[in-house]
């Protein structure tokens, strides 16, 4: 249980830093640059040894490669779509993406499928609905931005977890989780070097203290966002369909609190009522 709830803090702890990162006008890909480093090296200092050897000839490594691309590419879009549509809106347009590993954990390894896990899918994605619903006022323009980030980040996010879950169960990642985690980082760190370097302006105000320590909170969350969900795999306490259905429904609730509290986000009845499904979500998930 513990895990589980570390892969909640974990997750919140993201989209929290990433809204500081906006209200503190933070360079963004500087500090997902510091993120990935952050990441990184927690990994490598929990697993004890940095064995290259290892790395490169794991069975798991062709795919970390992969993850490693997907993360920083799912990264940038969740900082943009954090500017422009809000905290509440991109945490649970990401959360939304839930959907997608636990059909995935049910078709490919076949889960149990009982009628309360289907009800709980359901209110998972009406939830979503409701509380991402922003009516129009009639006088402003559709911003296009509004609609593509969110469906982009539920797509990306939806394939990083499917493939974090295909990961373990494929390759039976335990004793090199910090290691597997470390490298997928690597991979990210690598992918956004290259685009700072190309990026015109990018390592302007690199070196200032808010950028690091913002980069040093978002990659220790970062970092275990993906650690401690596979270590609550590893546990087997819940099926791998329910555990990413608590901890995104979980992250939902405590957006929307923290969006309201902190950030002086405004929420409709709609938006309210979503939350409370997303609640009601969580109950029949950990039945």
């Amino acid at each position: 249980m513990v895990w589980i709830i570390l892969c909640i803090i974990s997750y919140i702890g993201i989209f929290v830093v990433f809204k500081l990162i906006d209200t503190k006008n933070a360079p963004l890909i500087n500090c997902i640059a510091i993120n990935y480093l952050t990441a990184t090296l927690l990994g490598f200092i929990i697993f004890g040894d940095f064995p290259i050897r290892h790395i490169v000839s794991a069975n798991w490594f062709p795919i970390s490669l992969l993850l490693g691309f997907l993360f920083i590419a799912t990264f940038i879009l969740v900082g943009i779509s954090s500017r422009k549509t809000g905290i509440v809106i991109t945490t649970v347009a990401s959360k939304m993406s839930l959907v997608i590993p636990m059909l995935f954990s049910i078709i490919m390894y076949g889960e149990t499928t009982s009628v309360t896990k289907i009800i709980a899918i359901i209110l998972a994605v009406v939830s979503i609905f409701l509380c991402t619903y922003k009516p129009s006022n009639g006088k402003t323009k559709t911003d296009i931005w509004k609609l593509i980030l969110p469906t982009a980040i539920f797509i990306f996010m939806g394939a990083n977890d499917s493939l974090v879950i295909y990961s373990r169960e494929k390759f039976g990642i335990f004793d090199d989780t910090a290691l597997f985690t470390a490298t997928l980082f690597a991979i990210s760190f690598i992918c956004g070097i290259i685009y700072a370097a190309v990026k015109r302006g990018t390592f302007k105000n690199f070196l200032k203290v808010k950028t690091w320590l913002l980069g040093i909170m978002l990659g220790s969350f970062n970092f275990g966002s993906i650690y401690f969900v596979i270590r609550a795999m590893n546990s087997a306490i819940i099926t791998n369909s329910s555990l990413y259905g608590i901890c995104n429904t979980a992250t939902i609730l405590l957006s929307i609190i923290i969006g309201m509290a902190f950030f002086k986000e405004k929420l409709s009845r709609l938006n309210i009522i979503g939350g409370i499904l997303a609640l009601m979500t969580i109950i029949f998930m950990a039945l």
